[in-house]
């Protein structure tokens, strides 16, 4: 008798629990505290919407692209970009800075920090110089924030400048081919040392590809047996960059430049070549770039 009232009294006490610990019929649960912020993503007609109880960057802060690309003209110096940004979210946004991937390309915000009120939005002007460059080149703006970092990518496509001294006639071309083709160190004597010696003679890294390897890799007029270096099918990197411009490529136009071979270039000329390369072109970087290739690119709002 006496264990069976001890067994009523345990059940009892914790249905009791069981009541307590639940909400009581016809009221909702307690609401979350207003110091935990909610995600929000927006809907088509323009409204926030809760969707989570952190705050996720990519919804918050809103990009008209992350990802945009500016043909240039020949000779041009600069490529403009507008990035527009919206804060969708219900708190303000604090953008402390914004950080270049290197020193030629400048961003400028509307204040430092730039205080974006819920609903707020501005324009984030940007330029990548130019000088020197050929060929697709991208750039990022890393955009470190309160609610996490977001990365923007500048694309510019640039053609080659026009020769200062004139461009080679198609029978010129055709003799000079004939004369790599024979003896591919060709290109660093007689009148084609003015091209392939001279303009890089002090030069180092972008300004040193521009003058020796863009005027035959980046021409208008490059022929097919020249490679195109941003489509190589195979993959690069430091050492495979340096090994290539010091001993050349065997049964082809590629000459050696280490001065070992016979050409024109110093040790540390050649490390800073191969560092430009594999920072950007080797295929590695394509990893890293994935999400920019997946993202739509739109042309810069700036027109000239």
């Amino acid at each position: 008798m006496m264990h069976a009232l001890a067994r009523s009294i345990v059940c009892s006490g914790s249905i009791l629990l069981c009541l307590k610990a639940g909400p009581v019929a016809g009221q909702s649960a307690p609401p979350v505290p207003s110091s935990f912020p909610r995600a929000v993503t927006s809907q088509p007609n323009g409204v926030p919407a809760a969707a989570g109880n952190m705050p996720v960057g990519s919804s918050l802060l809103v990009f008209d692209a992350e990802t945009k690309q500016y043909d240039a003209s020949p000779g041009e110096a600069a490529a403009p970009f507008i990035f527009n940004l919206t804060n969708v979210w219900t708190n303000e946004i604090v953008i402390e800075r914004v950080r270049a991937s290197c020193g030629c390309t400048t961003a400028e915000m509307p204040a430092v920090p730039w205080h974006i009120p819920p609903g707020g939005s501005g324009q984030v002007h940007a330029e990548v110089n130019l000088a020197g460059k050929m060929g697709l080149v991208t750039k990022t703006l890393t955009f470190d924030t309160t609610v996490g970092p977001r990365i923007a990518y500048l694309k510019v496509s640039i053609p080659m400048a026009p020769a200062s001294g004139g461009t080679l006639s198609q029978l010129d071309r055709r003799a000079a081919m004939a004369l790599a083709a024979a003896d591919s160190r060709a290109i660093f004597q007689g009148d084609c040392a003015k091209c392939h010696v001279e303009k890089g003679r002090s030069a180092l890294g972008e300004d040193l590809y521009a003058a020796d390897c863009g005027i035959c890799h980046e021409s208008s007029h490059r022929e097919s047996v020249v490679p195109d270096l941003h489509a190589l099918k195979q993959a690069t990197d430091l050492d495979y960059w340096k090994a290539i411009i010091t001993l050349g490529k065997p049964h082809s136009m590629m000459p050696g430049f280490g001065a070992a071979q016979g050409g024109p270039l110093s040790d540390a000329q050649i490390n800073s070549l191969a560092t430009y390369l594999d920072r950007t072109i080797s295929h590695h970087l394509t990893s890293t770039m994935s999400n920019a290739a997946a993202a739509p690119i739109i042309q810069s709002s700036i027109v000239q």
